[in-house]
């Protein structure tokens, strides 16, 4: 018997075995439940679409050699931490509450940098305190300025901070920019790139992208992380991009971005320092052998860089950065840990909030449990897709009584997290999937009473700004905007 198999019936049966075989990696590889569901619905649902948006970005390409690059600068961050941190009596772990070891512990073991004591903060929680300060600084460095955001917006007051930035460089001062390169696509096409380079400021644009790189690389991971660092001396982070919020997005409809930053001194500011050159490092072969050099000059002299006694106030903290290229899930471990660790108040900020089962469960639990929780977030987000997956958990929170409150004062994009009166997570994490997962991350574990108080305190000016969610009230909405929400939840692993 003859049996003939046309063409169509070949592509059909080779159609059937791609998506099959990418069901069968979507299995393997995806270790989150709902990333995995949520790329199964794709590949079924829109076949041909849903294997080349996976090929793109369903798992973290990181690329072979960059990956080499970032192992060995990651070796450099426990050498550092076990060499000089250490021996220079810095470690603050016997300061910490026996009830935050074992967070401190989750950290330490996934990245190698230890809890440092002797550091200074200062909260800026205005663009105008923020600004002014970074520009103090840099008017005043003497050695270095290193500069690293995902987003630099040159319009307003940043202008002054580039200006700077050139000022520093013209006197002598070595200065880097690293700026991501699809955050800030705009700034690479401007004309202050050639500005600055004329002027001796090394700009390096992280995480490029472009046709042949999406081959090897996945690209949509981005260098979300906020930092400046001066002579190494004094350290920036926080939620701040370098933008000027009376220009930045302003036909967005969400009103002005409201940001916060810690300026840091201490030995906790050559760990951001670290974070920042293995960012540079990680770009090229070039970059790295560059940055190698620097360090042992840097290395020889961290004894200037000391702080004095008189200067340094006791606050023990925890730089913890993050990326896909670490093989533990750290911050968001962190994050976990942290909430089920709370046992009487947790107040969460974050402008973009899509939480997994897990996290999840950990918000509804504590609340159950009768810890007091409140989630505060933007009445209005630039994202139409995260506000109505977020919306989606309102119910479910509600219901276990967590607190929700809806900023009103503009997109609030500050990312912070208090536990009690005495552990703040503080830094760039939002809380989802992408920032927990993808993005290059920095967070600073604060163990101190008196910096939670301050955090906490500007978070009850965010909720003077607020409004709070009724259950009742969200339950009397039109019902199919449940169906809408639940429909994008179902994508909420993926945004």
């Amino acid at each position: 018997m003859n049996i003939e198999i046309s063409w169509t019936q070949i592509l059909i049966y080779l159609y059937t075995a791609v998506v099959l075989a990418f069901t069968v990696r979507v299995l393997y590889q995806q270790r989150n439940t709902g990333s995995a569901f949520a790329w199964l619905v794709i590949l079924f649902a829109f076949p041909l679409l849903g294997v080349f948006a996976y090929l793109l970005l369903g798992e973290p390409r990181l690329g072979s050699a960059r990956a080499k690059r970032s192992d060995e600068m990651n070796r450099f961050y426990s050498d550092f931490a076990d060499q000089y941190l250490s021996d220079m009596g810095w470690d603050g772990t016997d300061k910490i509450s026996p009830h935050y070891l074992g967070i401190a512990k989750v950290a330490t073991d996934s990245v190698g940098l230890d809890v440092t004591q002797n550091n200074h903060m200062k909260l800026l929680s205005t663009t105008d305190e923020i600004v002014s300060a970074m520009l103090a600084d840099i008017e005043a460095a003497r050695k270095s300025c290193l500069l690293a955001f995902y987003i630099i917006d040159p319009q307003g007051k940043i202008k002054e901070v580039l200006n700077a930035v050139i000022e520093a460089a013209k006197r002598g001062v070595d200065c880097i920019i690293l700026a991501d390169a699809v955050g800030s696509h705009a700034f690479f096409k401007s004309e202050w790139i050639a500005r600055l380079r004329a002027e001796g400021v090394e700009v390096h644009a992280a995480l490029p992208v472009g046709p042949l790189r999406t081959l090897f690389t996945r690209s949509d991971l981005r260098n979300h992380r906020k930092l400046l660092i001066v002579d190494e001396k004094i350290g920036y982070t926080g939620s701040y991009n370098l933008v000027d919020p009376k220009f930045f997005k302003q036909n967005s409809g969400v009103g002005q971005w409201v940001d916060v930053m810690m300026r840091c001194t201490g030995p906790m500011v050559l760990e951001m320092a670290a974070v920042f050159y293995a960012d540079v490092a990680v770009e090229n072969d070039q970059n790295l052998t560059e940055v190698q050099h620097y360090l042992k000059r840097y290395i020889e002299d961290i004894h200037e860089i000391i702080p004095e006694p008189s200067q340094a106030q006791d606050i023990v903290a925890q730089v913890i950065p993050s990326a896909p290229s670490q093989t533990e899930r750290i911050i968001y471990e962190t994050i976990i840990s942290a909430i089920y660790a709370a046992t009487e108040k947790l107040v969460i900020t974050s402008p973009y909030f899509v939480p997994d089962e897990p996290l999840l469960m950990a918000l509804t639990t504590a609340a159950k449990r009768g810890v007091d929780v409140t989630l505060i977030v933007p009445a209005k987000v630039d994202s139409l897709m995260v506000r109505y997956a977020s919306q989606a958990y309102y119910p479910v929170l509600l219901r276990a009584g967590v607190k929700i409150a809806l900023f009103e004062g503009g997109l609030l994009h500050a990312k912070t997290m208090t536990v009690d009166d005495g552990y703040t997570l503080f830094g760039t994490v939002n809380m989802d999937m992408r920032s927990f997962f993808l993005n290059l991350e920095i967070s600073l574990a604060i163990y101190d009473q008196n910096m939670t108080a301050e955090v906490s305190t500007l978070q009850q000016q965010y909720l003077a700004q607020s409004r709070y969610i009724s259950i009742k009230k969200w339950q009397k909405r039109a019902k199919w905007w449940g169906l809408v929400e639940n429909t994008v939840r179902l994508m909420s692993p993926l945004l």
